[in-house]
């Protein structure tokens, strides 16, 4: 925006009664573009916007005669917008007004450039190949097309010959590069040069506008659809600080915007959108945050839909949460929200997965899904708290996280193929060392809880380390002795695991077990084991057993049944170390 058209459209906004206090300046920057400035100190200030700049849904239900139930009125809302915006051959009319005309201060006055991921060119989306972010823009993307296509293809006032090239694209979406794809549609939307108002380009630029723009129509009706969106031109200057405490409310149609407490002089006056990561404002807004306290890294668990139905019937202590659980967008109606959240829940409601949010500020941020990953581990008999299920949970999400991280790489090397917009790197490199940043964190407070649960409990854990050194018997004589007809070979053993289970055969084999052990040898009494002989009982009789007689297929089937359901395995950078658990 340049500094001519803030000026028009602050004029064309006090043509209409908008109420800005003159202590307050808009000014343009080449930094942060648009701010708004308190030239000297003053209290509570507020912004109103008369009803007659709103932009809302009762503008497409006039002119496209839509009614009250028409469903989804926030894409007709974005259409006719995009109608404003593009369509410069016909006038739009509504109320016998020009509201082309009408909006053209504010239609000139918004980006000339959006900063979504969503319109980044090849090189520059390459920046954000490894994350979160990066692999969930096809999905966003091929959203926002069905929405578009169901839309246009409902009403016979759209002619779908002349966007026949969009219509297969849509179709033909999963066969398309995103080098295609940018060419053929994101370029287009990016320099705003559609030619068909309700062409592809053009509806994705106009949902581009709403997502960072927007307001919740609740604020000036409490009457409205759920989720029913509005544009606010003026308000919509303010750039966001989430320490920004503000507050909106209706009075007699008007909205209303107000800072609460002083607005220093020079300092600038901002909304706040709410506690946002860096995520959800980089692919919402375009921009991102140094240091904020809000950024978050999600993580999906996909489960069997019979085992989340398990959860939610005989597990009401485990939180399986929803999206919605975690984020309020501007468009959400808090009422409608809040009663999501206590509807009973159904296994297809997680059928994308279990989506949890672990944010550095948030002591407790892992408890959750060390619960789930606790209850993945344990056995039948187990519930949540026992020890050796809680370590194994430990090591389970331990893996998840250092995986994630592994999976976040370094910037790509130099790509030519476009040009690549230094801020956009700047918001990609913000963003994934931020997502770094919490993982590594998340992995240090795991690795913190597990030590001081490892020292408070190591008189029930026996390692292998332990029996070699107070059971020198089995490594000396017995271990030997079981493998003495192996005609000479070397006999390798692979793992801590595997030794525990030829340290359980044995000891039970010979009634061995030293004095302050002997609590292995009962639980290994107790042990109930299933009939069926896995197929790890098989490979491993193959593997040590084979050539002799000793013994037999059974016995070695119940020593692994047993270590693996009263052991967990701890795994560092190089080695994976298998530790039995008392019980």
């Amino acid at each position: 925006m340049s500094s001519d058209a803030l000026k028009a459209l602050l004029q064309w906004g006090a043509s209409f009664g908008v109420i800005v206090p003159e202590e307050l300046k808009f000014l343009y920057t080449d930094l942060k573009g648009i701010i708004c400035v308190c030239e000297k100190d003053i209290d509570n200030p507020s912004i109103k916007i008369p009803p007659e700049i709103v932009i809302s849904r009762n503008l497409p239900m006039k002119f496209f005669g839509l009614s009250e139930s028409t469903k989804n009125i926030n894409g007709w809302l974005k259409l006719f917008f995009a109608k404003i915006k593009f369509d410069r051959d016909n006038d739009t009319i509504v109320d016998d007004v020009r509201v082309n005309d009408k909006f053209k201060p504010y239609l000139d006055a918004l980006p000339s450039r959006l900063n979504s991921p969503l319109v980044w060119n090849p090189s520059e989306l390459k920046r954000l190949s490894s994350t979160n972010l990066g692999n969930s823009i096809h999905e966003k993307f091929e959203g926002i097309f069905k929405e578009w296509f169901e839309l246009v293809s409902s009403s016979d006032m759209f002619d779908l010959e002349r966007v026949a090239d969009d219509v297969q694209t849509f179709h033909n979406l999963d066969e398309l590069t995103y080098e295609a794809l940018y060419e053929k549609i994101l370029k287009i939307t990016e320099l705003q040069r559609p030619t068909i108002w309700y062409s592809f380009p053009a509806f994705l630029w106009s949902h581009l506008i709403f997502i960072s723009r927007a307001f919740p129509e609740y604020v000036l009706n409490r009457n409205c659809p759920d989720n029913s969106i509005v544009l606010l031109p003026i308000v919509d200057l303010l750039n966001h600080d989430y320490r920004s405490k503000v507050k909106w409310y209706p009075e007699n149609g008007w909205f209303c915007y107000e800072k609460i407490g002083t607005a220093s002089q020079s300092r600038e006056l901002s909304n706040n959108y709410g506690g946002k990561g860096n995520e959800e404002l980089l692919s919402g807004y375009g921009f991102v945050l140094e240091d904020n306290i809000f950024d978050s890294v999600a993580l999906k668990v996909k489960l069997p839909l019979d085992v989340v139905s398990t959860i939610l019937e005989t597990e009401p202590s485990l939180k399986l949460p929803l999206l919605s659980d975690y984020t309020t967008y501007a468009f959400e109606n808090k009422d409608c929200v809040q009663q999501e959240k206590k509807a009973t829940r159904s296994a297809t409601d997680y059928i994308n997965g279990v989506t949890y949010f672990i944010n550095i500020q948030n002591e407790q941020c892992l408890e959750p899904l060390l619960d789930l990953f606790t209850y993945l581990s344990k056995a039948e008999e187990e519930d949540l708290h026992d020890l050796r299920a809680r370590l194994q949970g430990i090591q389970m999400l331990r893996n998840a996280l250092q995986s994630k991280l592994n999976s976040i790489t370094g910037p790509p090397a130099t790509d030519d193929s476009y040009a690549i917009d230094p801020y956009r790197v700047y918001c990609a490199d913000v963003y994934t060392k931020g997502q770094k940043q919490i993982l590594k964190e998340a992995l240090t407070r795991l690795k913190k809880l597990e030590k001081t649960m490892l020292s408070e409990n190591k008189h029930q854990l026996l390692t292998m380390s332990k029996i070699l050194k107070n059971d020198p018997a089995f490594a000396e004589t017995e271990l030997p002795s079981l493998f003495s007809n192996e005609d000479g070979e070397e006999v390798i053993f692979e793992s801590t695991y595997d030794l525990l289970i030829l340290w359980i055969l044995l000891k039970t084999k010979k009634n061995s077990y030293p004095t302050k052990y002997e609590w292995v040898g009962q639980q290994y009494t107790n042990f109930k084991q299933t009939a069926y002989i896995s197929d790890d009982a098989k490979a491993f009789h193959t593997a040590y057993f084979e050539k002799q007689d000793d013994v037999d297929l059974a016995e070695v089937d119940h020593a692994i049944q047993f270590v693996v359901d009263n052991s967990f395995t701890r795994t560092s950078s190089t080695t994976e170390e298998t530790i039995l658990v008392r019980k």
